[in-house]
């Protein structure tokens, strides 16, 4: 086994990082806490509250770091991330994940069908503002 890697600061003391077994989790600078995946990628919301493109430059520039460990690419992490946002039916969360959404949609590097499946749904949604789910609706089209 392995130990604990810190690797991105992602505020509040907490820190992602690789887990001893080598997939990418979260915790404190001393000590790994929870892989992502057995957390439901909750330990990466508060990121939706940044900018889109430096979070997944900063995430791009530390992935070697990270070791890939249990998810592909860093444009998978930020999409694991949105998904998990807005399934989560907390409304706060919801709202920033289509706000990240809506822009995912018009960048190449990531998965277009699944992230215009996720904006219909968006659209949908009571959960937003009229205002988001139009924009949603928009950009899934």
């Amino acid at each position: 086994m392995g130990s604990w890697t810190p690797v991105v600061y992602r505020g509040d003391g907490a820190w992602i990082g690789v887990m001893p077994d080598g997939r990418i989790g979260v915790g404190v600078e001393s000590e790994g806490r929870s892989s992502l995946e057995g957390s439901g990628f909750v330990p990466m919301w508060p990121f939706l509250e940044r900018d889109l493109s430096t979070c997944l430059a900063t995430f791009s520039g530390s992935w070697e770091r990270l070791g890939q460990g249990g998810v592909r690419t860093p444009e998978r992490l930020v999409e694991l991330t949105v998904e998990t946002a807005w399934k989560s039916g907390r409304s706060y969360w919801m709202e920033l994940a289509a706000i990240w959404a809506i822009e995912m949609v018009g960048r190449k590097e990531f998965d277009h069908e699944a992230t215009r499946v996720l904006l219909r749904e968006m659209a949908m949604s009571e959960a937003l503002t009229p205002e988001l789910r139009e924009q949603a609706r928009g950009a899934g089209d």
